[in-house]
């Protein structure tokens, strides 16, 4: 059960810093941002912590398996990118942060694609939303892949933090004694038959 909580705190704080990070992607000039020396530690320390997030969430006992479903390919690869920017992050050049960040997200909208789909099958009503999320952000990773600015990175930042944060709050649930009382109630109903 704690794990769940983890997880899902883990996400919302990692959409809130996507949140602040598209913020400043729009207010501030790239340059400014590329000349900062702190930029790679700071995106390597923040990837690897959200791929510690999301393993952990894989490994959690959510209900329906949907918010952390894909989560452990996607961890370690976060935190493999991650040690890489930390350990060789001077060989990349500024705007190969953004190419990675548009990739990033690019598969990450295909997952919430994927998430909104397994979500219909649930009968969660959230499936819809999860859906157009997803195109949504999918669509502005791809504009950032195809044309790098700081706005395209600051709006796909925006989307990714927003679609993260959706997907978690409608779609991760902890089994509750209610819960486990229907299972028990009906198994030995289907016991007895």
């Amino acid at each position: 059960m704690k794990q769940v909580k983890i997880a899902c705190v883990g996400y919302i704080a990692v959409s809130v810093i996507m949140y602040i990070a598209g913020i400043m992607c729009l207010i501030t000039p790239l340059s400014h941002i590329l000349a900062l020396s702190s930029v790679k530690i700071i995106a390597g320390i923040l990837l690897a912590c959200y791929g510690i997030i999301k393993i952990i969430g894989y490994f959690s006992n959510d209900l329906y398996c949907l918010a952390f479903q894909y989560d452990f390919a996607c961890g370690v690869l976060l935190i493999v990118l991650g040690i890489t920017l930390l350990c060789i992050g001077d060989r990349f050049e500024g705007t190969f942060i953004y190419t990675g960040l548009a990739v990033l997200i690019l598969l990450d909208s295909l997952l919430g694609i994927q998430t909104s789909i397994d979500s219909k099958r649930f009968g969660l009503s959230s499936w819809a939303t999860i859906l157009a999320l997803s195109v949504l952000t999918g669509t502005l990773g791809a504009v950032l892949l195809v044309k790098v600015t700081v706005w395209a990175a600051g709006l796909a930042l925006l989307a990714e933090g927003v679609l993260r944060h959706y997907i978690v709050l409608n779609t991760a649930f902890q089994p509750d004694r209610k819960f486990k009382n229907r299972t028990r109630i009906l198994r030995s109903k289907m016991e007895g038959e």
